[in-house]
């Protein structure tokens, strides 16, 4: 019995020997495909993490502009009011 199966096996393995090697090759393309994926993925998550400090740094930046500016037209009107006033 054991013998008829590892006959059968021979057979088969001998018949069948292209396509088992591209079934090997097609899967060994998925495990590949599978890890650069991976690998794309990571990357993209590492520049979407550098873009969000990008955008937060931006509007800290943003912020303290428009406040700077909100002090100098401030200084900018008191001056105006000071030199009307002398007159």
């Amino acid at each position: 019995m054991l013998s008829r199966t590892i006959e059968t096996l021979k057979y088969i393995l001998q018949e069948y020997r292209f396509y088992f090697c591209i079934i090997i090759f097609l899967l060994s393309l998925l495990v590949y495909n599978r890890y650069e994926i991976l690998i794309v993925e990571k990357k993209r998550l590492e520049i979407d993490k550098e873009l969000y400090q990008l955008e937060v740094k931006s509007e800290r930046r943003q912020k303290a502009y428009d406040e700077k500016m909100k002090q100098q037209q401030a200084e900018i009107e008191r001056m105006i009011r000071e030199i009307k006033s002398h007159k």
